[in-house]
């Protein structure tokens, strides 16, 4: 999300792009078992497992996963599934199911919502009404999984609005992307630190996000992150992360989704070499993050 965090929750419109990294989802059935379940591997980027378990159908009883806390997310989201889809996984019949991450793990880039996406492909059922069913989050990133393309995002109750906008500028080599060394937890952050915006603070975000999808000048759109960043630094009662962590950066910063860790949108001077002399080394550039 390039403009818009937190301030989606209240109704701004949000302007974000996809990334080229994803998550694949393969489901086969297995021929030959004891009793209705699934197999269940996801695999990181270098293809190593990262998480396993094993589901007892038609409950998805957890018998065993290699970490409590995922399981019990993957139960939700299949339990809501069911939900949403009665027929689902009720052929008592045994499945293996692997995902495999295109991106880490730690990188912020959205295991949950490519995971939702995938699932409700899967059950055959409707991606946003399985992501409000299971979380409290905006559901931008559901959307962006599902259409690829840039897009202004507003929630209208669980029936977003999605307006798939072109974005093609000529000032995106300029532009990096930053981890901060710091994995957030979105849900967290949400429940923790949403701030209240007034009216006047929503419409400036959405100005703001819709100025970005049809800006053609750099130093503009510059201006236009920090203005955006100004707006929920304020409404946080925060300072910036430029302030708090990069105050000597000669350009701007923009946080992108949680505030204090996963990625941040950085351009100006020597972008490359400061990071990396403050001990930052994941620095992706604009056109191997963002699928064009």
């Amino acid at each position: 999300m390039i403009c818009g965090e937190y301030a989606v929750l209240s109704g701004a419109t949000a302007f974000v792009l996809p990334t080229k990294a994803g998550q694949s989802l393969s489901v086969d059935t297995q021929l030959e078992f004891d009793v209705p379940h699934i197999e269940w591997t996801s695999y990181d980027k270098e293809g190593n497992i990262w998480f396993q378990a094993r589901l007892l159908l038609p409950y998805l009883i957890v018998e065993y996963s290699s970490d409590q806390s995922v399981a019990i997310q993957l139960v939700r989201f299949l339990t809501n599934a069911k939900v949403l889809n009665p027929h689902f996984l009720s052929d008592n019949l045994a499945y293996k199911v692997e995902t495999r991450l295109e991106f880490g793990v730690d990188e912020g880039l959205g295991s949950s919502s490519t995971l939702t996406n995938n699932i409700a492909q899967w059950a055959g059922v409707n991606p946003f009404s399985l992501h409000f069913n299971s979380f409290k989050g905006s559901g931008f990133d559901v959307a962006v999984a599902m259409k690829g393309k840039p897009l202004l995002y507003t929630m209208n109750g669980n029936h977003p609005v999605v307006d798939v906008v072109k974005w093609q500028k000529g000032f995106t080599d300029k532009l990096y992307f930053v981890h901060l060394n710091v994995k957030q937890n979105s849900r967290e952050q949400i429940a923790s630190s949403r701030p209240v915006l007034n009216t006047a603070q929503l419409a400036q975000v959405t100005r703001i996000s819709r100025l970005l999808t049809v800006n053609e000048d750099y130093f503009e759109f510059c201006l236009l992150l920090e203005l955006a960043e100004n707006e929920i630094a304020q409404a946080l009662g925060r300072n910036s992360i430029k302030h708090d962590l990069f105050p000597d950066f000669q350009g701007t910063i923009k946080s992108l989704g949680a505030w204090g860790g996963d990625y941040v949108l950085a351009t100006g001077n020597d972008t490359v070499e400061y990071f990396t002399s403050k001990g930052y080394h994941r620095i992706v550039p604009f056109k191997d993050m963002i699928l064009e």
